[in-house]
């Protein structure tokens, strides 16, 4: 990711989701620089924003409140929102647990680790996602 100039993105920015964090975690998850927001027309908060290109080509305006700690993440109304989600968590490490609110209709993706699902031999057993067990059917009514 890279700090976008603002001639970059020349079209407006809608909210597509908001994320509770530290300014430490916002820092540490968004190495760029990002400006002081104080107009209290532009703004209900004192904020810091940023324009941002990610890895995978796409922009994202992104806005921090520092009295709510919350982010808020903006992107272009042409962007599929769910895809954009899906390429924001692969590059950037917020916990999903820190997401307050996404647009409705869109998709958080599910990121899960290949250690985490145990893959079962037993003909009619399944893995479960959070505990790694296989999962027993129950035996069928004669």
């Amino acid at each position: 990711m890279r700090a976008a100039q603002p001639d970059e993105l020349c079209e407006n920015a809608f909210p597509v989701m908001t994320a509770r964090m530290s300014e430490t975690e916002l820092e540490k998850w968004f190495p760029v620089p990002f400006q002081d927001i104080t107009d209290p027309w532009a703004v209900l908060e004192p904020t810091r924003g940023a324009l941002v290109k990610l890895n995978s080509g796409e922009y994202v305006v992104l806005y921090w409140g520092g009295d709510s700690q919350e982010l808020t993440v903006r992107i272009p109304a042409k962007v599929d929102a769910s895809e954009f989600l899906a390429s924001f968590f692969r590059e950037v490490p917020v916990p999903r647990s820190r997401v307050s609110w996404r647009r409705p209709g869109t998709h958080l993706p599910r990121n899960v680790a290949a250690k985490d699902i145990a893959i079962s031999s037993r003909r009619n057993g399944r893995a479960s996602v959070r505990s790694g067990k296989p999962i027993q059917r129950r035996p069928r009514k004669s």
